[in-house]
């Protein structure tokens, strides 16, 4: 079964046992490792036990196999709906959309929209899941992988989460809607400016607490199309405002040639693992870095699949710094020879905290994505079929390589831009059109334009130059 139509049966049926047992309601919030976090707002305090209590309901409902049924009803019909229950914010929603009908469903008498035209047949296919408990009302939905549960709670993540969505608490932004207000009345200006500048002071924070702690090596990892590229060089230019230099190095550029690419279990070659990059090499280039020592550093060419160096050569001083980002830079195994204490480890991810609705959340996932086919295709002339085509790899690598280490970071820094699904749309849009029907993709072709109806989009000439999003969409200051 496809894992957003398991997370929507999962989220109804949480939904109905917590209305079953306290007569509460869950909010869902954001993604956290494999697992949706939500909260219960209802007249008790929810502990362990009582969750656990609501995990027992859970269960029972699987072994009752309740059907999901689906009901196609007006705009006007379903706005009604949501209004008279008080879900303001659904109804709202409601008018975004093109279509003339919506899609509820109902589970147990009780009727919902979790922007999925498909539901499971009945609650007897959900029988794998589990419930986190965090604190008191807290908590997150665990649903399987591969048909297991595979959780890690990562805090780390969720502080960086609670963060964001402290600070969009103080502008008074909850839902997409929120956003959309803001662009409907002529403010987004205003907004883009407060939110580059909580990103970059978040950044400026990173780049002091370098320098206090007098670290030799920054490592800068985080999942696809996190924005590495543009928050290494930011960086970098934070530390030379401090009198610090720095040298940016891409772990990208010490691939081994392609044809040393090792392979994985299917024979194919393995661009993610560890190993595709020269080790050796590396190292010995840090070593001498280090040691006060002149180098060249490769500049790898993708095209041909080869490492090439220039006449370019580099030296640091005792008092600079190596700011070095890549897929790899939190692994431990990267460093064979170097002081562990000399490295500050900085992971980036877009952790987007805003709800489309209270049931219903902006993917961090399908942010990447959007970004991903954005820059593939400005930068590489790539389809948006050939970019999903490549996704599941992508995400794949990401699970086995980068967040194993994420609480092993020294900072955590949040790249999302919360008006920033509004950029893209207005690039991403047409190349996802432009998958036809008999495409195997065209479903999650569908799906991500169905996630892009609700936000209002907005022109990217109101993002500056040095903006993170840039490195995306193009024009970045930061562009060689």
């Amino acid at each position: 079964m496809n894992t957003k139509i398991y997370q929507s049966g999962l989220k109804f049926m949480l939904c109905n046992a917590v209305k079953r047992l306290y007569n509460g309601e869950v909010i869902f919030h954001h993604s956290l490792d494999k697992g949706i976090y939500a909260t219960i707002v209802c007249n008790e305090l929810i502990g362990k036990n009582e969750l656990e209590r609501i995990k027992k309901c859970m269960q029972q409902m699987a072994e009752q196999d309740i059907p999901f049924n689906k009901k196609e009803v007006s705009k006007e019909e379903a706005y009604n709906f949501f209004m008279k229950k008080g879900y303001v914010e659904k109804a709202k929603n409601i008018l975004y959309i093109s279509n003339v009908t919506v899609s509820l469903f109902e589970f147990e008498g009780q009727y919902n929209y979790f922007y999925s035209h498909d539901m499971p047949k009945s609650s007897s296919e959900l029988k794998i899941f589990d419930l986190y408990y965090i604190s008191d009302n807290e908590l997150v939905l665990i649903y399987p992988t591969n048909g297991v549960i595979e959780f890690e709670f990562r805090h780390k993540i969720y502080e960086a989460f609670h963060k964001y969505d402290m600070w969009l608490n103080l502008l008074g932004i909850d839902f997409v809607s929120d956003v959309n207000k803001i662009v409907a009345t002529g403010r987004i200006q205003d907004l883009i400016k407060k939110n580059d500048i909580s990103v970059d002071n978040n950044l400026y924070d990173i780049a002091r607490e370098i320098r206090d702690k007098k670290k030799k090596i920054v490592l800068i990892s985080g999942p696809s199309s996190s924005g590495k590229t543009t928050t290494s060089k930011k960086l970098a230019l934070y530390l030379s405002s401090m009198g610090i230099n720095s040298l940016p190095l891409s772990l990208d550029d010490f691939f081994v040639d392609r044809d040393m690419t090792p392979l994985d279990d299917e024979g194919k070659p393995d661009y993610e693992c560890l190993e595709a990059i020269d080790l050796a090499l590396f190292n010995d280039t840090l070593d001498k870095l280090l040691n006060g020592e002149i180098v060249k550093i490769p500049r790898y060419n993708f095209i041909h699949g080869v490492k090439e160096y220039d006449d370019r050569e580099y030296a640091i001083s005792t008092e600079d710094v190596l700011v070095i980002e890549g897929l790899h830079a939190l692994n431990p195994n990267l460093l064979n020879t170097i002081d562990k204490e000399l490295c500050y480890k900085v992971y980036i991810s877009p952790l987007t905290p805003l709800n489309v609705d209270r049931h219903n959340y902006v993917s961090t996932t399908d942010n990447r994505l959007l970004r991903r086919i954005v820059r593939d295709f400005r930068t590489r002339g790539k389809s948006a079929e050939a970019s999903l085509a490549s996704w599941a790899s992508v995400r794949a690598g990401e699970e086995k390589y980068i967040f194993p280490y994420t609480d092993t970071a020294d900072a955590i820094l949040n790249t999302a831009y919360i008006y920033e699904i509004g950029v893209l749309k207005v690039y991403v849009e047409p190349l996802l059109y432009s998958i036809g029907i008999e495409s195997p993709y065209y479903y999650d072709a569908r799906r991500l334009l169905d996630s892009l109806r609700t936000f209002y989009a907005i022109p990217s000439e109101y993002v500056g130059s040095d903006n993170l999003l840039r490195e995306f969409i193009g024009n970045s200051s930061f562009e060689e």
